[in-house]
């Protein structure tokens, strides 16, 4: 697999080397996007996917700095027109998970392991709607721009699927070696691949609740080690989950409202 202009699809390293307090488990990584211009182009592509993301739920940090390496890399050419940051299309997902996840748990990130079901980046469809449009199909083969070859984003079911043939191995093994007192999947099909995963339940949860019950805490035996489970939204779920999600962060507003002010003062 392969991005456009030729950087490699690699696997996906999780953010955490050692024990850590907390387990992240999300879907599948993201990528560093670009804003990408050519005169053979009416408008600017908003947001085109280059390469890895530097982590799984990066927040955007150092995008300049990583495109500028990326060019040297790629040895981009003038021909292929020109590239630049595209702001919030890097790092939404991650800045949510600080924000969201970690402030309210009172964590640093460094106390987290992240990781996902899948290692890989996938296109989604609007991606790839945008790029196979005619004159971008023959642009890309009039400049002699290296092609993309991606798989297709994958439904929930798909994830899971394919988390059980391929993954389990690593995620236990990453489990085993993070071994957290506290595990957070994002969004169902972390859910259901975690179900998977656990030995042992103190109650069980087949699908993420957006009612009262949002937010419980089940405890669980996993790889053989006992740990609190806490199901959460994820970042790109439906405003039915995000809702619940802003209700449960609420309980913490102190530390998010913190963070608001930081930001605000940073802007």
């Amino acid at each position: 697999m392969k991005f456009l202009f030729g950087k490699q699809v690699r696997n996906m390293p999780p953010s955490g080397n050692g024990k850590r307090l907390l387990f992240i488990l999300g879907a599948y990584p993201s990528a560093l996007h670009v804003r990408w211009h050519h005169p053979g182009l009416v408008t600017s592509i908003r947001a085109v996917a280059i390469d890895n993301e530097p982590e799984p739920f990066w927040t955007g940090k150092g995008e300049q700095e990583l495109i500028e390496e990326w060019k040297r890399a790629v040895g981009f050419q003038d021909k292929w027109g020109s590239v630049f940051p595209c702001g919030g299309s890097n790092g939404p997902s991650g800045l949510w998970v600080e924000k969201k996840i970690l402030v309210p748990l009172g964590l640093p990130r460094s106390k987290a392991w992240i990781t996902d079901c899948l290692d890989t980046y996938f296109e989604s469809k609007a991606a790839a709607d945008r790029l196979n449009a005619p004159e971008l199909v023959n642009l890309i083969k009039q400049y002699g721009i290296p092609d993309r070859q991606h798989r297709h984003h994958p439904s929930e079911s798909d994830i899971v699927s394919e988390a059980k043939q391929h993954h389990l191995e690593r995620l236990r093994n990453e489990l085993t070696i993070a071994s957290p007192e506290l595990i957070v999947t994002l969004g169902n099909a972390a859910l259901r691949v975690m179900n998977i995963l656990i030995d042992g339940y103190s109650d069980k949860i087949s699908k993420l609740s957006a009612k009262e019950e949002y937010g419980r805490k089940f405890q669980v035996q996993v790889c053989g080690q006992n740990a609190e489970w806490l199901p959460l939204a994820h970042p790109a779920a439906p405003k039915i989950y995000q809702d619940a999600h802003d209700i449960w962060c609420k309980s913490f507003n102190t530390r998010v409202q913190e963070v608001d002010r930081n930001i605000g003062k940073e802007g």
